[in-house]
């Protein structure tokens, strides 16, 4: 396995989870300066996953490649297996695959943890986990666009959707959300493609991306949702830009949460909105 070391500064290192799809991340130094983190990949994807990171880096203006390194596979895995906690986000409870739950108080949702898009431990996702009891209903149709786990779709289905429909432009996101719905048992369709290749329209549609996705993608996001749209990923000062896009698209805000990336930041939040038509 490939080891790819990075630094970015503090201040962007959110952003860059974001970009990077909640792709999980090993921090290794993080003070008010900068952040120093890995990430992993095989080695026979490395020349793609450098490239990739890379242009992430030229997006924000900031971080870079300090060192690589290969490692045994194990050594990824066993470092999931100490850091990881179960992540409480009423009414659910986000825990690894490798964990049972045997209280009654929460909803689990199980998550192969390691090489994966998103955990549940990024805000954005934790927001929109949030909402779900309020807007999904017994028998309701989901799609969630740019899935990454499927962790949201997984939340959709066990609060009573009756189908669930999941897409990612990225193959292993695909992957992994297969994996996920296999390890909860749910039914859950992970689709490989773009919001393009989506036909039909859904009672929920959720939406947990970055701005420049829905600067080009809003319209076609909208076109297939009915009853709710539950939208997440959006950063401080974006959340204008995003009620402008719902204005122009004749969207009805009937609910806007936030939540800080940490403690120690109160002031640079996320945002998630609820938009009817």
């Amino acid at each position: 396995m490939k080891k790819f070391i990075c630094e970015i500064p503090e201040d962007k290192f959110e952003i860059f989870l974001v970009e990077f799809n909640g792709y999980g991340v090993e921090v290794l130094e993080r003070d008010n300066q900068n952040v120093k983190f890995a990430v992993y990949t095989e080695k026979e994807e490395e020349i793609p996953f450098r490239e990739g990171l890379n242009c992430i880096f030229e997006d924000i203006g900031e971080g870079k490649i300090v060192d690589e390194e290969y490692v045994e596979d194990r050594i990824w895995e066993e470092v999931w297996k100490e850091d990881f906690k179960p992540i409480k986000v009423p009414p659910f409870i986000i825990i690894p695959e490798w964990e049972i739950y045997k209280g009654d108080e929460f909803i689990p949702i199980k998550i192969k943890v390691g090489m994966s898009f998103g955990t549940g431990m990024h805000a954005t996702t934790q927001l929109v986990l949030s909402l779900l009891p309020k807007y999904i209903k017994e028998g309701n149709t989901v799609l969630d666009v740019g899935c990454g786990t499927g962790i949201l779709g997984i939340g959709a289905f066990k609060l009573g959707a009756s189908k669930v429909d999941t897409v990612d432009i990225d193959e292993k996101a695909i992957e992994e959300c297969k994996i996920n719905a296999w390890e909860n048992e749910v039914k859950v369709q992970c689709k490989l493609g773009s919001i393009e290749q989506i036909e039909g329209v859904y009672d929920v549609v959720l939406a947990n991306l970055q701005i420049d996705i829905f600067r080009k993608y809003f319209k076609d996001i909208v076109k297939h949702f009915d009853k709710y749209l539950i939208i997440s990923g959006i950063f401080k000062n974006e959340k204008d830009e995003l009620l402008k896009l719902a204005e122009e698209n004749n969207l009805k805000l009937i609910e806007h949460k936030s939540k800080p990336e940490s403690e120690e930041k109160p002031e640079d939040l996320w945002h998630s909105f609820v938009f009817e038509k």
